[in-house]
């Protein structure tokens, strides 16, 4: 029996997630950060240089899920997908980039908390995560060299009718991408939003279905619910960062004890995969029944979803099971059969999170099945 594409990517995911869960719990358990690595308080040229090869011990551990994930998996299921060339000068890229905002992050942290204690070292990382999500776009941009696009016609029509169903305006950003995964999003702190789409979209919806598209998104924003998508993964980060610091042997003044909560930090992480997807689904469910009562037709709406699922992993039905505990997205399957009424709680809430949690160089940020070995998908990662 040949596995899928998407099963594929699923088992990577839950081997590189798996991998690093391991990992952690072992190092929390035997201390070693503790003995490794620089236990002073006061600056040495130790401490940038401890940071830095933890940071390079993440980059060997995940490099062989990165191959998989980015090169060999996509050219398996669609042969000629990516090319070598292509994949390593992306992946370098990427790589340099998260590990210069991880090294940064974790040298201010580690200032705040020898001056501020755990305290002033949280507020330090809901700082950076507001920086981080303010500056979403160009960040992405730098991490993947995603340029932007002129829309064209298709997109003046497109948002012509958002208008008519009654969607106020919002800047809409088109980007152009090399990866079919890539589905953009929202993107700018609250208030300040910006709505990106792919430039693949643009290209190959038909104008009705690209409107449903983006009001989506301006539905995501006017009803408040990426508001609180965002609120969610900032209490999540910021909770789990305290949490984490607050573990036996962890802390904020020494290096050695910043990545003891950097560790435990991963396994909160880790219930967070387990969790908070629900509140995605159901966001995503509530979306899909409001902008039909705004006048998106349903059929026009259904067949954006079946469109944008083909461009992507192409897996319009799985088990229950398997969406419950991995898909934040639900299946194109249940989205056009289901289609409950309520209020969008809290969108794109479970894969915010992991953004967020860049603030305080979270190890699980490009593990799961949707972005290893994907640099294009690591700041904006797949949304519906």
């Amino acid at each position: 029996m040949t596995i899928t594409y998407a099963r594929s990517r699923l088992w990577l995911g839950i081997s590189g997630v798996g991998a690093l869960v391991v990992i952690s719990t072992m190092m929390l358990v035997t201390g070693w950060p503790l003995r490794l690595l620089p236990d002073g308080r006061s600056w040495t040229v130790s401490d940038f240089a401890g940071l830095l090869a933890v940071i390079a011990c993440l980059v060997l551990v995940m490099a062989p899920l990165d191959l998989l994930g980015g090169y060999l998996l996509p050219n398996r299921s669609r042969p000629g997908t990516v090319g070598k060339a292509a994949f390593l000068t992306a992946w370098v890229r990427g790589v340099l980039i998260q590990s210069v905002l991880f090294l940064s992050a974790s040298l201010v942290i580690l200032a705040a908390g020898r001056l501020f204690g755990s305290i002033g070292a949280s507020f330090v990382v809901l700082a950076i995560g507001l920086f981080h999500v303010a500056f979403q776009l160009p960040i992405a941009r730098w991490v993947a060299k995603l340029k932007i696009a002129e829309g064209g016609a298709t997109l003046d029509a497109a948002l012509q009718q958002t208008s008519a169903w009654g969607y106020r305006p919002q800047r809409v950003v088109i980007l152009e991408h090399e990866d079919t995964g890539f589905t953009g999003g929202v993107v700018g702190l609250p208030g300040m939003e910006s709505i990106v789409i792919p430039e693949s979209s643009v290209n190959r919806l038909p104008p009705d279905q690209l409107a449903a598209t983006i009001a989506r998104r301006m539905e995501a924003i006017r009803s408040g619910s990426r508001l609180r998508g965002v609120a969610v993964a900032f209490a999540w980060v910021t909770v789990g960062f305290v949490l984490s610091a607050s573990l036996p042997g962890a802390g904020v003044t020494s290096v050695g004890e910043l990545v003891m909560t950097y560790l435990g930090f991963t396994l909160w992480t880790f219930l967070g995969l387990l969790t908070l997807p629900t509140l995605s689904r159901q966001a995503s469910y509530a979306i899909d029944s409001a902008v039909v009562a705004h006048g998106v037709s349903k059929e026009v709406l259904s067949d954006a979803i079946g469109s944008l699922d083909k461009f992507q992993d192409d897996e319009p039905e799985r088990p229950a099971l398997i969406e419950t505990i991995f898909h934040p997205v639900p299946s194109v399957g249940n989205r056009q059969t289901e289609m409950p009424a309520g209020s969008p709680i809290a969108w794109h809430a479970a894969r915010m999170t992991l953004f967020v949690s860049w603030a305080c160089s979270g190890m699980l940020v490009r593990a799961v099945h949707c972005n290893a070995g994907r640099p294009e998908l690591w700041v904006m990662l797949p949304t519906d």
